[in-house]
């Protein structure tokens, strides 16, 4: 087993290669990743780099300096990467590599690490709970409430993705659906916007029901006429 100075060594020339774009280049270059596979990774603890990669992606969610939010990214996408390097089914290696790009608005690295994890293993719920997140936050509703479904009927019910299902029916004009689910989100974590949405969405529908059954009421005159 490596030792940790020379994990850490390792990590750091890693990372300078990708402030030269190293990486980015291995994606197209044959050249580039021939000189990539020549790293012995096997010889690397998985567990102490997925523990370290946590860590960095947990530092760059609340961090709020953008240098050194960057640098935790970096440091993360480096992690995750040798460990993908390390064990090829590793699907949660992809998964936060497939959340990082998708981070760092590189769409197409985002997607084909997505669709490297569904390779291992299509129903895995937080896989579908990020990809929904991924379409979510391009305001690509249909396919991120594909996505959400199937993580939610896998076992992801909580507060966030029950409020981004009651926004996605809303923006879909579902609002029997759209209540459902931000009411569900409210039971989980109270929150006034989240009410206020409720109220607003109660008074759209009991609208819509009172002017239907006008309207049955008016068509029901005409024709006992």
């Amino acid at each position: 087993m490596m030792t940790y100075k020379k994990i850490t060594l390792l990590l750091l020339l890693f990372g300078i290669m990708c402030s030269f774009g190293c990486v980015a280049k291995a994606s197209t270059s044959k050249d580039s990743d021939d000189n990539l596979y020549l790293i012995n990774y096997k010889n690397l603890d998985k567990n102490y780099l997925r523990a370290e990669a946590r860590k960095n992606l947990t530092y760059y969610w609340n961090c709020k300096d953008k240098f050194l939010k960057e640098k935790y990214l970096n440091s993360a996408m480096n992690q995750y990467y040798i460990i993908s390097q390390i064990d090829c089914s590793d699907i949660d290696a992809y998964i936060q590599l497939a959340r990082i790009y998708d981070e760092k608005h590189i769409d197409s690295l985002a997607i084909a690490y997505f669709y490297k994890a569904q390779n291992i293993n299509k129903e895995t719920p937080h896989l579908n709970f990020y990809f929904g997140d991924y379409y979510f936050k391009r305001n690509d509703y249909k396919k991120a409430l594909y996505y959400y479904k199937i993580a939610y009927n896998k076992g992801i019910q909580n507060s966030n993705i029950n409020y981004k299902l009651g926004k996605i029916y809303e923006k879909l004009a579902d609002l029997e659906n759209a209540k459902k689910f931000y009411q569900l989100a409210y039971n989980g974590k109270p929150d006034k916007l989240i009410g206020e949405k409720i109220h607003s969405l109660n008074g759209l529908t009991d609208n819509k029901t009172n002017n239907f059954q006008g309207s049955r009421e008016s068509e029901n005159k005409y024709e006992n006429q």
